[in-house]
């Protein structure tokens, strides 16, 4: 291998030791260590340009992390590397005491708030809250939603249809649609059934113009008004979410294809 490679080579491996935790001093004094065995300091100091003060705060911290050892030979100390595998075991270790730590913390965390409102103007806005809801909620979870007609949904998500259907299948999210509106077309909604993996819906024979729809989501009901400019409120409070579910069940056991 070239100087110039071998010198690259070291450099990102520098790095790497430094994002797991290594200053880039003790980083230089361990990559010195590893093609050697049983070294004293003055050799150290040599290979990696490092002035002894700083080798010697190196070594004690690498032997801190079971990194490096040291035996004494002549009176002086000599010093080795430890396994690269040891490098692991420290992660481990990091990551149980941040298991530990997160539990403390945990108990200490006042927690999200119970009920939060939001309102979303315009298509965009609109749009963007929708995607970032399929984002959010638990993979697995359904949308129920009651809604006169579904053209002015399809129409205000326009070319970002494909890309929520994508983010809803891969999380597995099922929607099931309840339409309250005697202007249904049934066929159309056959044929989209067919279509439309994990979705499916009822009719209630009613009054619904299709301008306003909700949807109940896991932890949260949202309104959308379907007028110029289009607006969405958004109420997240879980016991308001499942109470509105229970009305929904109601209503599509009342319902019918």
């Amino acid at each position: 291998m070239s100087k110039k490679a071998d010198k690259h080579e070291n450099h990102a491996l520098l790095k790497k030791l430094e994002e797991l935790g290594l200053n880039e001093k003790e980083a230089r004094v361990y990559l010195a260590l590893l093609p050697r065995r049983d070294t004293g300091t003055s050799n150290l100091i040599r290979a990696t340009g490092l002035h002894g003060q700083f080798v010697y705060a190196a070594l004690a911290r690498l032997e801190d992390l079971g990194l490096a050892q040291h035996v004494i030979q002549g009176g002086r100390k000599k010093f080795s590397a430890q396994a690269p595998q040891r490098i692991i075991a420290l992660i481990d270790e990091k990551k149980l005491a941040a298991q530990s730590i997160a539990r403390e913390l945990q108990n200490r965390f006042a927690g999200a708030p119970e009920q939060s409102f939001e309102v979303f103007q315009g298509e965009d806005a609109f749009v963007s809250h929708e995607l970032e809801m399929l984002r959010r909620v638990p993979e697995g979870s359904r949308i129920d939603v009651i809604t006169g007609l579904e053209e002015d949904y399809l129409s205000a998500i326009g070319h970002e249809f494909d890309e929520y259907e994508r983010i809803r299948l891969e999380r597995k999210i099922e929607i099931r649609t309840v339409f309250v509106s005697t202007g249904v077309q049934k066929q159309k909604l056959e044929k989209m059934l067919k279509e439309r993996k994990l979705w499916s819906y009822k009719i209630f024979p009613g009054a619904g113009t299709g301008v306003v729809d909700m949807g109940i989501w896991h932890d949260s009901i949202v309104y959308n008004i379907f007028g110029t400019p289009l607006i969405c409120f958004a109420l997240t409070n879980k016991k308001v979410a499942d109470g509105y579910r229970d009305f929904f069940e109601a209503l599509w056991s009342a319902s019918s294809k």
